[in-house]
């Protein structure tokens, strides 16, 4: 397994007049869709491949639905999604009300199990895929 990655030059965004510095970025390789997905786990397990998409369809159903209840959602050793909320800042609690809040985020936390295979990941640099420099 390897991640392929490209170097894009960017500015400090606490310090504009920093001179910019090159970052590296992953870059994707493909999609995977849900019925490949469940394809394989079909293949892994003695579920039909019909019965794979059933469980991941209500998996998409409940997991917004727990993370709007303000649970998190841990799936074990594969890992636990939680949601985050950004908002204005105001000097005294009194000062606050709703429409500060501005969005929200989810978030995922993999497991021990899903950290030790990414803990493996080899890096690639793809060929002649810098920014140029500014001048």
């Amino acid at each position: 397994m390897a991640v392929n990655y490209v170097l894009n030059q960017r500015v400090n965004p606490r310090d504009l007049s920093a001179p910019r510095k090159y970052y590296a970025q992953a870059k994707t390789s493909g999609e995977e869709t849900t019925r490949k997905l469940a394809t394989e786990i079909s293949k892994r397990t003695n579920l039909s491949v019909s019965d794979v998409i059933a469980v991941i369809e209500a998996f998409i159903d409940l997991i917004p639905e727990r993370l709007a209840d303000g649970m998190i959602v841990r799936l074990g050793e594969f890992g636990s999604f939680y949601l985050t909320i950004s908002s204005e800042g105001v000097e005294q609690p009194d000062d606050f009300n709703i429409s500060m809040i501005k969005g929200y985020n989810i978030n995922f936390r993999p497991g021990k199990e899903v950290g030790k295979v990414l803990n493996n990941i080899e890096y690639k640099k793809l060929a002649g895929q810098e920014a140029p420099s500014a001048s």
